[in-house]
């Protein structure tokens, strides 16, 4: 677009006012740019914007990496295409086999059923099928030129070992589809490289591979389904969930790559046309507008009209959108500002605008109410499309607080590594700081210096814990990211969030080396949430040691029954696996209204106290040195009989008693007895019965080592057993174990005939490296009836007593103890009390140590070098010896 003519305007996303800017905006643009044809390029940049990209490139090393990585990626191929133009197009996907050059492609049952027609040219070949497959291509050099069957060759996801296989086309889940991403991603890359330099070898490379699939697209139909397999009978019938080329609209993403090809290599594009295009008269320019045309009018109507399927859809259709002339010069009327404000403005039954994209999240958290991944996905497409947008005149992000909440909603979910947490449908990895780099550059250019504080420490924080480097970039951060991130003051860590939707609980403890986490969470249906139970996950060093399973192969793949359900999750079985949740007790606490804690009572302790059904789950993670801790899990059930079910990463796993005697095992065919089907996953059964307390251990690479410490119980087996894979995705697990097709070594606790409400699943959980094991024993707390508790004597020389009730009685579970609440802490150093805790209760005492309350309080005192603290959620007294206080709220006050 020509910078004289460019016009930046507030877009306010609701109502008539909104309306009214959007109309000015297009009449105003239609007026004033009649009479000139849209520059390129202009998604990203304009022509103007290449010096000030070239002296970012010469001056800033990360940008001189990222340039120099794009252009070594795709150069050796430029230069085969020098004197071997046909290598690089031979191996697109397509119909290439003469009399079998289809026009028109059938579905049936979601996959490929056959096609008709015959194009003077070879056409694009649709993927074989909707559902993927674990595999994935091969290298490119090994792909078959000119490949008239569609049948691929492939190399296995899940043991990337074996030798490469052919996969026929039927069979070939997104294989054609990622080979055809994969070669318009390297013209993409080309015509990148070529604007930046001026060399015409990546313009002619980029160029014959947009024109070979240019003109195999333009005479293409929309592809037909007349059994309705995916919503409609396809052609351009609306409804229904397919592209103009693919079974998903939202993976209709060819015309996406071809789009910024076209972008950045328009002039030389326009020089250079097909030879067929040539002998049927018609110009590159016209013929790639009704092509991309075609992708974005069967968009709008097919795919989602909310959740992440209509952000994925507008992304696919983003693009080929914005490459348009303005709306006068077609002659139906409809271009660039024709489709935007479909976008920006005018929600239709079949998608909705950005006003009612935001308002799908979470006011309170900033969050989208999908699974991890695809909350986080939304914001990230949704900011990616505020620099071209605004370069067309569209602010989005002005007036519209909730997008940097929702970026900024991220850390909560996100360990010590930067990785996102995993449940539901995700499968974790490192947080997209792609999201804080497009709204830096916006506060950057708006002048917001509160808003460049608060993502510059977001980007430093990834950049210092090696999660992220701008030497990845891109060429949309080339053309799009500020030279520097300003240096700033980190932001502090959150100690716990919660997010009622998801019924997600986060707890935190990074205040000294060891870094503490845990979380615990019901199950959901819908939302790609999943009847998880009632189940948590531990961390240590930087990884969920603990985790939630996500190896799944597919949506479609038998093995998603098994991550997907409680069985590839921690909990306990039967019974609960999904519905509300009840916080009985939490610190620190989330105030209702509230995403993340705003205080917290001690350095030491984050627990809670959560009920789903019959169902009730206490976790406490007990912090005793900067370099230890331990955690804490009182499991209670309302059943007879009940399955424990804990998944650890490890290359091996050992079960002893409270001694290190290795438990005797008996190796099995199958259980007994399951209460899910996603049992008949677990393999390598061995059984010890045994009802003693014992001790299962995993080691691990990086000389972790990790042990669970389980109280004894009357009618318990314990089963060692080999789980499912845990990740699909490197960095998750230490030294990449278990992932395919390494199996996940688990532990399986069963108690028959013994309710488990009033005999929980009582155990301590730590992890060590080499200096060793802090916890050094524990031993259960045998109470009264209604409270349970646990002794942990730990190297550090403490004796932690904790225990926990259900009801708010007064009890005695241990000598000289009274209680009454939900949670109770003392701490002893040679039997002098260091700390007392009391979460959600009115009395605690021992000794001449007291700890109470008239109401239901949060309330600590603890000694820090020789020194008494108190901390109090309200009204306290406080007796310590023969003095006695009464305080009011405060927080780590000395006393």
């Amino acid at each position: 677009m020509n910078r004289g003519f460019v016009f930046i305007f507030r877009l306010a996303v609701h109502g008539i006012r909104m309306k009214k800017i959007l109309a000015a905006f297009i009449l105003g643009m239609g007026c004033m740019l009649a009479v000139q044809a849209q520059q390129h390029p202009c998604v990203y940049v304009a022509p103007a914007d290449r010096a000030s990209v070239l002296q970012k490139v010469k001056n800033e090393p990360w940008a001189g990496e990222a340039f120099a990585a794009i252009r070594s990626k795709v150069e050796k191929y430029v230069d085969r295409h020098q004197t071997d133009p046909e290598w690089i197009t031979s191996r697109l996907a397509m119909y290439w086999k003469d009399g079998e050059r289809y026009t028109q492609c059938y579905l049936k049952k979601q996959n490929w059923d056959y096609g008709e027609g015959n194009a003077p040219v070879p056409t694009v070949r649709m993927p074989g099928m909707r559902t993927w497959n674990k595999y994935v291509n091969v290298p490119l050099e090994d792909r078959t030129p000119y490949n008239e069957t569609g049948d691929m060759w492939g190399i296995n996801k899940l043991n990337p070992s074996e030798p490469s296989v052919k996969v026929p086309y039927k069979e070939s889940g997104h294989m054609i589809r990622g080979n055809n991403v994969e070669i318009l991603t390297l013209a993409e890359n080309a015509a990148f490289v070529y604007w930046v330099t001026g060399e015409e070898k990546f313009a002619r490379f980029a160029t014959d591979i947009f024109n070979v699939w240019l003109v195999g697209t333009y005479y293409m139909n929309p592809i037909l389904d007349p059994e309705k397999s995916c919503g409609s009978v396809g052609g351009w019938e609306p409804g229904g969930i397919c592209g103009y080329y693919d079974y998903e609209q939202i993976h209709d993403d060819l015309v996406m790559h071809a789009a910024m090809a076209y972008d950045f290599a328009f002039d030389y594009l326009i020089r250079h046309p097909h030879a067929h295009l040539k002998a049927i008269g018609k110009d590159t320019k016209t013929v790639a507008a009704e092509v991309f045309k075609r992708f974005i009018n069967i968009g709008l109507v097919r795919g989602g009209k909310s959740g992440n399927w209509n952000v994925n859809g507008w992304n696919i259709m983003l693009r080929p959108m914005l490459v348009l002339d303005h709306n006068e010069a077609y002659a139906d009327g409809k271009g660039k500002e024709y489709y935007l404000n479909l976008l920006v403005n005018e929600s239709t039954p079949y998608h909705d605008a950005i006003p009612d994209i935001l308002k799908t999240y979470d006011r309170v958290t900033g969050l989208w109410p999908e699974s991890p991944g695809y909350s986080f996905g939304t914001v990230q497409s949704l900011l990616d499309w505020a620099a071209p947008l605004k370069r067309a005149g569209i602010d989005i992000i002005a007036g519209n607080p909730i997008l940097q909440k929702a970026a900024m909603a991220v850390f909560p979910w996100m360990d010590d590594a930067a990785n996102m947490v995993v449940f539901g449908d995700s499968r974790g990895g490192s947080a997209n700081f792609q999201t804080f780099e497009n709204l830096l550059t916006y506060y950057t250019g708006t002048d917001n210096k509160e808003g460049v504080e608060k993502v510059a420490s977001a980007l430093n924080k990834g950049i210092s814990q090696k999660k992220y480097s701008r030497n990845n970039a891109g060429w949309t951060g080339l053309c799009t990211y500020t030279a520097t991130i300003p240096s700033v003051r980190a932001e502090s860590n959150e100690r716990a969030s919660y997010s009622p939707h998801h019924r997600f609980i986060t707890m935190k403890n990074w205040e000294g080396d060891y870094k503490m986490m845990f979380t615990l969470y019901g199950g959901k249906k819908g939302y790609h949430l999943t009847p998880n139970g009632l189940a948590l996950q531990f961390y240590a060093y930087g990884y969920a040691l603990a985790p939630d399973a996500a190896a799944y192969e597919s949506y479609w793949s038998k093995d998603h029954g098994y991550h997907q359900s409680p069985t590839g999750s921690n909990t306990v079985l039967p019974g609960y696996t999904e519905g509300d949740i009840t916080i009985h007790a939490m610190e620190p606490m989330v105030k209702e209204g509230e995403f993340v804690n705003d205080r917290e009572l001690t350095p030491y302790l984050n627990f809670a106290d959560v009920s789903a059904g019959e169902k009730r789950r206490m976790v406490a993670m007990v912090r005793t040195s900067g370099n230890s801790g331990y955690y804490v899990d009182i499991f209670r059930s309302d059943r007879a009989d009940n399955d424990y079910l804990f998944h650890h990463v490890g290359t091996s796993m050992e079960i002893t008693d409270s001694e290190g005697n290795k438990l005797p095992g008996e190796a099995l065919e199958k259980f007994d007895k399951t209460w899910h089907e996603g049992y008949h996953w677990f393999s390598n059964l061995h059984k010890s019965d045994y009802n003693q307390n014992f001790i299962a251990s995993w080691s691990m690479p990086e000389d972790i080592t990790a042990r669970l410490w389980m109280a004894g119980g009357e009618g318990r087996e314990i089963y060692q057993v080999d789980a499912p894979p845990t990740t699909m995705n490197k960095g998750l697990t230490p030294g990449d174990i278990c992932m395919p097709p390494m199996p996940t070594p688990a532990l399986i606790v069963r108690q028959e005939g013994n309710n488990a409400h009033t005999h929980p699943f009582v155990s301590v959980y730590e992890a060590y490296k080499k200096s060793g094991p802090n916890v050094l024993g524990v031993e259960a707390l045998q109470g009264d009836d209604g409270s349970t508790g646990v002794k942990v004597n730990t190297a550090d020389g403490y004796a932690d007593y904790l225990f926990t009730a259900t009801d708010m009685q007064a009890h005695h579970p241990s000598k000289r103890v009274s209680f009454c609440g939900r949670l109770g802490l003392i701490r002893e150093k040679e039997g002098q009390i260091q700390l007392m805790y009391l979460g959600c209760g009115r009395s605690l005492k021992k000794g001449n140590f007291v700890l109470e309350s008239d109401h239901d309080v949060y309330a600590a005192i603890y000694m820090q070098h020789g020194v008494w603290y108190y901390s109090a959620t309200g009204p306290v007294r406080v007796k310590i010896g023969k003095e006695t206080k009464k305080l009011n709220e405060g927080y780590n006050q000395k006393l």
